[in-house]
């Protein structure tokens, strides 16, 4: 097995390991939600425990765009004409 092997599984272990002893964060509140969108429409920073919070929750706003985390890349995607909270 290759160094490189070895490194990729041992930081994917640590990660699931993180994610299991991470804390429950409460849901995001309207106001936090907004300032999301805002800083990733600008481009903005985000902190590590608001990437944490948002790969565990993946909140939809307004039925239309919705925000994903995954391995600390967010991504927003808005939907158009889609009531994504219905679905």
């Amino acid at each position: 097995m290759t160094a490189a092997s070895i490194q990729r599984r041992l930081r994917n272990l640590e990660a699931t390991y993180a994610m299991a002893l991470a804390p429950e964060y409460p849901p995001f509140t309207r106001s936090e939600l907004t300032g999301i969108e805002q800083r990733l429409s600008a481009g903005g920073q985000f902190t590590r425990v608001e990437l944490h919070r948002l790969e565990r929750q993946t909140p939809i706003i307004d039925g239309e765009f919705l925000i994903t985390c995954l391995h600390g890349q967010l991504t927003g995607k808005r939907y158009i004409g889609i009531d994504l909270a219905e679905l």
